[in-house]
């Protein structure tokens, strides 16, 4: 019989683990996502940001054309 102690610190270890897989999910979403994605579940765009600029802007890929840039 396994100890139960150490079964609930495994237990915790993989509820972290499995945050921390979350956490990074959130963050490649809108690196993934399409704008289509986003418009079809009714979502704001995501906004990138160009630090040399300081401006934001959201750039929608036109069908059979790639992204400027």
């Amino acid at each position: 019989m396994k100890d139960p102690y150490q079964v609930l610190e495994q237990k915790k270890t993989d509820i972290e683990r499995v945050r921390r897989e979350i956490e990074a999910l959130h963050l490649v979403i809108p690196l993934l996502a399409e704008a289509a994605d986003w418009i079809e579940n009714g979502l704001p765009l995501p906004v990138r940001r160009f630090p040399e600029t300081g401006t934001a802007t959201a750039k929608l890929a036109r069908p059979g054309r790639l992204p400027a840039g």
